[in-house]
This record gives C-alpha cells, structure tokens and sequence, in this order.
C-alpha cells in the first residue's frame, strides 16, 4: 500500500494544481510535497502529471487514479468523523457540571461523595466558573447550575434551591455586642459581595437608607470566609452557610433571624430536556431530591 501521506499530497496537488498550493495546505515545504509526489510516480512506475509553465495537470493515468484516490480518502474522512461523533464508554459516563466556585465549594461538592458511592458508573466534573459556558455536551458542559429567573435563554431550566439571605457572622463578634436586631445592626461592619443587599435587606425591615459601610468582595464564598474570621457580618444565601451554622464557625447575628427572599433562584439549566434514564437525568433527579431536603416545602419563584 502506498503511504497515506504520499496520496494525500498527491490528491492535494492535483485538486490545487501546483506543489506550493498544496504544500500551502498541508503545511508542509513545497520541496516535501514534490518529494512525496515523485516518490510515488517512481513506486509506480509512470508520470501522473503534466509539468506546465504555469502549474502541473494530472495525466490520463493520473486523472483515472487520483478520481478512485478520491473516494477511498472521503471514505475515510466519512468514518473518521462517524467515530468522532461517538462517545466513548469512559465518555459516556462523564458530566460536565458548570456553576459558580461559591456554589461548588459550599454546597455540591460536599454532596458528591454520596451521588459517587450510589452512581459509580458516572463521573460528575465540575467546572467553577463565575461566568456562564455555553451548553452543548459531547466534550462540553452538560449542564449548569445558575442563579438567576427564567426564562434563561436558549436553554431548558428546573428550579432547584431558593436563594434567601440571612445575616450571619463569627461567635466571637456577636459576644462581645450582645442583642442585635435590625435596628442596630449597622453598628457593627456589614461585609458585602458582588450582589450588594444590604439595601435591600434594610429597606425589607423598615430602615431604608442605611449607610452600609464594611469590606466588599467579589465571590460570596469570600465574604463568608472574611464572616468566619471575624471581620463583620455577612448577609449571604443561607444555603450556603448551613455546615458553618451546625459546626458553630458562624451563627445567626440576629436572634430572630429576617430573611431576604428574592423571585431568583438556582436553577438546573440544559440545552434541551434530558431523558431520565440517560446519566444527565440521573444527576438532575439527585439534585432536585437534594433540593427537597434543603427545602422541604418546594419552594415555588
């Protein structure tokens, strides 16, 4: 058998009429592409091309040749990209899940150990990314989990979690102020993320036009941390502080805690509906049901 790539520069240069044209094409030296050619008219025996002034034609022999060379590379272009389109076994069972770092590190990931037990078959990956990736599967991401309010744009959305905030901070803060309640609770340094709330959640207690004054940072899981170390209080979605309240790393900073309820929410978000029975449906179903034991009363935006 002639080598494959002798006959690719072959068909190249036949198609194109010249070594450099093809030469061009296949970034290659236009000194290979000749080499290669010839190399095959020597195996072969005879010329497959006319040299011009102007460029190179195929011969009869050549032209007869070089039509059959034709089809047997789009046969293999065809199955090449057959075999590309299908996944493989280990693909199969891959997911790639994209949602934000803060939502990632405080509440899916420290759930993934038990989906993984359950689901060994399946490989869940996650892509943190503050910025939303395009959906599209087979090699890219799957699905993604959003804050936000429908209707999302091209794509198909499942409610998943509310996302309520409620003022919380170090013990060791809240001890050495006593009772705070919305009324003085500016008293003490108020730490905002990008979703700047605070406002809001004054306004929502009947004190609007406070003056929020405390460190700002981008990522809410940031804001918790700077919450953990002491550094003020943080009004954050409480889903996300749920471990550091059972642990005692943070803790409500108002006794009765006045929560700001949003029409958004996190959302499950695909290209297109998901079969239920496909790897992606299962990891859907485990995340609602996750939902459901974070908030038993199905919480409708």
């Amino acid at each position: 058998m002639p080598t494959l790539n002798h006959l690719i520069a072959l068909e190249a240069t036949a198609r194109l009429g010249s070594f450099r044209a093809a030469a061009e094409e296949m970034s290659l030296t236009q000194g290979a592409v000749a080499q290669q050619v010839r190399a095959l008219e020597k195996e072969f025996g005879c010329l497959l091309f006319e040299r011009l002034p102007r460029g190179l034609s195929a011969n009869r022999q050549g032209r007869e040749y070089i039509t059959r060379l034709r089809l047997a590379l789009g046969i293999i272009d065809e199955a090449t990209r057959e075999l590309l389109q299908q996944e493989t076994p280990e693909e199969a069972g891959r997911l790639i899940v994209s949602t934000t770092s803060t939502f990632a590190s405080r509440w899916l990931i420290p759930r993934l150990p038990e989906f993984s037990r359950a689901n060994p078959d399946i490989a869940v990956m996650i892509d943190a990314c503050d910025t939303a990736r395009p959906l599209s599967g087979k090699g890219g991401v799957d699905m993604a989990i959003r804050w936000g309010a429908p209707p999302f744009a091209e794509s198909h959305a499942r409610f998943l979690l509310p996302a309520s905030s409620i003022p919380v901070c170090a013990p060791a803060l809240l001890s050495r102020r006593g009772v705070l309640s919305p009324d003085n609770l500016d008293v003490l340094p108020l730490i905002s993320d990008s979703h700047k709330n605070w406002q809001r959640w004054f306004e929502s207690c009947g004190r609007p036009g406070v003056k929020i004054s405390g460190p700002v940072f981008s990522q809410t899981s940031h804001a918790i941390e700077a919450a953990e170390q002491g550094m003020g209080v943080a009004l954050v979605p409480s889903l996300f502080v749920e471990a550091a309240l059972q642990t005692g790393t943070l803790v409500h900073a108002l006794k009765h805690p006045h929560r700001l309820d949003t029409e958004a929410g996190f959302y499950i978000i695909t290209a297109q509906p998901i079969e239920p029975e496909s790897a992606c449906g299962r990891v859907i179903d485990w995340l609602l049901t996750q939902g459901r034991l974070v908030d038993p009363a199905g919480f409708i935006p």
